[in-house]
């Protein structure tokens, strides 16, 4: 979901020196690397979005802006990579990419099984594409060029799990999880995209704060591999300003030199944050099918712009911060109250948190039918991210599901690629049968490529719980009061009595 409202003063600067990188690659195919930097609530993953609004109408040319977050784990980070990319243009990418590939042996665009076979294709590319690229050639080949095993040669390239059987019916030997194979695909689809890849890596102090160093390093040494690698990229960092002198530092030499000057976000300025309150009611009074009234800022007045931007220092997320209890004490013709007066609960959409409301939504669910509910807990000390297993009874009938769910920031925007991981996380547990049925919550603005076909090949197991801000809170709140969410009684009550009718 793209941010509704753009100030782009703020980001000009920022605009500017990633859309000179994007120009010249374009050009040249050489990959680049630009550091965005600022302080927290400046702006930064809203950059990203600001990015994704001008990819179709540049100037120069088109291209593709890409959002990759921070990685769930301190491995396989190509493989992050590789699913924040097929997640936003998957298909549009393999179709491209065998494109190039039919053309570079004399072929013509767009050709069909009809006119090639892929035994007559593959046998014209093994020589420019020898060894680990050789897979990743096959699997793109037979999408298009051998019908019977398209469905096969798709998954393989969206990184699903396969079996021995289906990888020696494809004819290939390796799989996409391994590094060496995921960064050979990420070449490929790059080098056949018609136009450059913008990799948007947000929070480049993440792997740090979770991983520790070795973890940064990691993955920091992935980038690199990227930009050594591949054609058709420009990697875009955001950084916290503040620790991006330490991750400079952990950069090794060439990295560094290759490595564009950084650019800062500036804080809103006054006559910003005045935009910014106009263009938000403007929109506010054309959603209520209101004619806008004289005063632009209403219901707010110069003073309260003044307030806002002097407490905020500029920083967008601080002024919105400011205007909002403002907005509250208005509409409710309540006193003005300082900003730092906060409701006595303020309700945090964590994952812990709406897992915990799952949990209870299926101990009231099933409490009249007899079944019981119990929230296993794991001694598990690792860092890696795991499914919650519940364990419900019925007399002497137990049964095991999982709950999972992304660790979204913003329950009104897409999951992106860590609902995929969250859906993949239940895959693992539902394939080795340590639970029979799964539920995953994710926002519903949630979709791609990857965790589409995801859910498609385990629908049958599998529960998708679809929230906005809105529905997640009243989950919660409904929940904590022992109330069964009105919106959801009818689903979990008819998800935990068929676990006992099997």
């Amino acid at each position: 979901m793209r941010d509704d409202i753009d100030i782009p003063n703020p980001h000009k600067s920022a605009d500017r020196a990633i859309l000179k990188v994007v120009r010249f690659t374009m050009k040249d195919s050489t990959p680049r690397f630009q550091p965005i930097l600022g302080n927290a609530g400046i702006g930064k993953t809203h950059l990203y979005w600001a990015l994704k609004d001008q990819e179709d109408y540049f100037s120069a040319g088109r291209f593709l802006a890409v959002y990759v977050p921070s990685p769930p784990s301190p491995v396989r980070v190509p493989l992050h990579l590789h699913a924040c990319i097929v997640d936003e243009a998957g298909d549009r990418l393999f179709e491209q990419a065998i494109d190039m590939l039919i053309m570079k042996f004399g072929g013509v665009k767009g050709v069909s099984h009809d006119m090639y076979d892929y035994t007559y294709a593959f046998e014209r590319l093994l020589i420019d594409y020898p060894g680990i690229s050789a897979d990743v050639v096959k699997a793109l080949l037979r999408y298009r060029l051998d019908p019977a095993t398209r469905d096969l040669a798709r998954r393989w390239l969206l990184g699903d799990a396969m079996s021995d059987d289906d990888l020696e019916h494809l004819g290939v030997r390796t799989i996409l999880e391994e590094d060496d194979v995921t960064l050979a695909t990420i070449k490929l689809l790059a080098e056949g995209s018609d136009v450059p890849l913008l990799l948007f890596v947000d929070e480049m102090e993440g792997p740090y704060n979770t991983y520790g160093e070795v973890g940064e390093r990691h993955f920091l040494e992935v980038l690199k591999r990227i930009y050594n690698e591949s054609k058709n990229i420009v990697l875009v960092a955001s950084c916290l300003t503040d620790v991006w002198q330490r991750i400079y530092s952990t950069a090794d030499g060439p990295m560094r030199s290759r490595m564009e000057p950084p650019v800062e976000l500036a804080p809103f300025s006054r006559d910003d944050v005045s935009a910014f309150v106009k263009e938000t009611m403007a929109r506010y009074w054309k959603l209520q099918n209101v004619e806008a009234p004289p005063s632009a800022l209403l219901p707010f007045d110069e003073s309260d712009i003044d307030e806002a931007f002097q407490r905020s220092n500029g920083i967008p997320r601080e002024v919105i911060k400011q205007l909002i209890p403002k907005l509250d004490a208005l509409l409710s013709s309540k006193p003005t109250e300082e900003v730092a007066a906060q409701d006595d609960h303020v309700i945090k959409l964590t994952a812990n948190v709406l897992t915990n409301s799952i949990v209870e939504a299926l101990t009231l669910a099933g409490a009249p039918l007899g079944i019981g509910v119990h929230l296993q807990t794991t001694s598990d000390d690792s860092q890696k991210q795991r499914a919650a297993i519940v364990e419900l009874s019925k007399g002497e009938s137990i049964r095991h599901i999982g709950i999972d769910l992304p660790n979204a920031k913003d329950w009104d925007r897409s999951g992106g690629v860590t609902a995929f991981y969250a859906g993949k996380r239940l895959k693992i547990i539902l394939d080795d049968s340590t639970v029979k049925r799964a539920i995953i919550a994710v926002p519903a603005a949630t979709k791609g490529a990857k965790f589409n076909s995801l859910v498609g090949e385990i629908s049958s197991k599998l529960l998708v719980l679809r929230m906005d801000n809105e529905t997640a809170i009243s989950l919660v709140q409904d929940t904590s009061n022992s109330k069964l969410p009105h919106g959801y009684a009818e689903v979990f009550t008819s998800f935990v009595d068929a676990l006992f009718e099997e």
